[in-house]
Parts: C-alpha cells; structure tokens; sequence
C-alpha cells in the first residue's frame, strides 16, 4: 500500500489517498511463473522429440538392410596418413533397403584384401592383408564411420605396402545384428548375427596417365558425418 497526501493551505486541511499497488506488482512474479513454465515445457518436449525411438518389426521388414556395395568409384588406394606416400585403402560402404535407398545399419564389419586371379572363376587369390574389423553398435562408431555427403560409411584399411599398379581384390562381410531381448541393453550386439551380406569388388591399377605423372594423393582427413 502506498498514501497520495494533498495539503490545502486556506483550511489547512489534509486529505489521504490510499492506492493499492500490490495487485499491481503481486502479477509481476506470476508473469515470470508462466514464462518459465513455457521455457521448461518447450526444452522437455525438444529434448522428447529428439529421443530415439524404437523401430517396429514392420519398419525393420520394409526399410533395414537388404543389400551393401563396396563403392567403386571412392574406394581407392589413398595416402591415409598424410605422409605423401600411399599407405592404405579408403573403402566405402553402401548399405541400401529393398528399395535401392541408403540405409544405416547396426553391426560388424569385417574387410579382407586378397590377390587377383584372372582366368579364374574365383578370382580372389591368396589373402594379401586384413582382415580388418569395426563395429557399427554406438552412436560414436556411427558418427565416425557415416559420410553423410556420400549416404555411406567409410572406413580406412591401413596396408603400408599396398601397390597402386597391382590388381586387388577387397571383400567384405556385414553382420547384422539380431533382434535381442527387450530385457537387454539397447546398445548390446547380438551374440549371433542375425544375417550376413557380403560383396567384393575387383580394384584396378591406376591408369597409364597416372603412373607416368605420378599417384595423385589424396590426404586423409576426419571422416564426415559428426
């Protein structure tokens, strides 16, 4: 509560005048109440809306994994270290649905490098180097493997004796993880693969106009997908 006075000097009389400013400055925390109720409400439904959601067994059937290639345009024999020397294989992954489309997927993959055999049905050789091994299970294994530029996965297969005028032949198999227990971590892998896919692909030799200027490195940087 606060008092107004007003004098009057001819009868010097005084008059008081109440105002009640209370109601007026009691809104003012009841304000700040209801924005910060709206602040808290918008974060915990972005924080809800961002979450993980479990996949149906529906969504599995119709858009998991159904196929991978080793890509054969970016999977080259690259400088990974940055040492101007070639030192290794920068092999792509493309995992791709019923449909054709790139897909993410769960699970362990394994690289193995073998010689070429040309008039062979069976062209792979003797196994040269590998294998080489990486999980797919946590979100930092997707993070640093996913080319998000590319729809794919990149991995890097140290081989410091890799040649670039030789024929190889680079497989690959996917181990899917199975379906587990509700009752298990959701980041536990399962103990048998649900399914496996494989694929190889034959790698040339570098072009008569690249041996006689020279390889053409390529430094390797962070892979892309953060």
């Amino acid at each position: 509560m606060s008092s107004v006075r007003t004098w009057h000097n001819k009868n010097c009389t005084m008059s008081t005048a109440l105002v009640d400013t209370s109601s007026r400055l009691s809104t003012i925390p009841r304000m700040l109440r209801f924005a910060l109720a709206i602040c808290l409400a918008a974060v915990l439904c972005g924080c809800e809306g961002s979450a993980a959601r479990s996949r149906s067994a529906l969504d599995q059937k119709m858009f998991g994994p159904a196929s991978i290639r080793i890509h054969p345009s970016f999977t080259q024999v690259r400088d990974l270290t940055g040492h101007g020397k070639i030192d290794g294989i920068e092999a792509t992954l493309e995992v791709e649905d019923q449909f054709g489309e790139p897909a993410r997927s769960t699970g362990r993959v394994m690289f193995e490098l073998y010689g070429y055999r040309k008039d062979s049905p069976d062209v792979r050789g003797v196994r040269i180097a590998g294998p080489w091994i990486a999980s797919l299970n946590t979100k930092a294994e997707q993070q640093d493997h996913w080319n998000s530029a590319l729809r794919a996965y990149t991995f890097q297969l140290s081989f410091p004796k890799v040649e670039n005028d030789q024929y190889y032949v680079l497989t690959v198999q996917f181990d899917l993880n199975a379906i587990v227990s509700t009752t298990q971590p959701e980041t536990a892998p399962s103990s048998q693969p649900a399914w496996r896919l494989f694929d190889q692909l034959i790698m040339e030799p570098k072009s008569e106009q690249e041996k006689e200027h020279g390889p053409k490195y390529r430094a390797a940087t962070g892979t892309p997908g953060r």
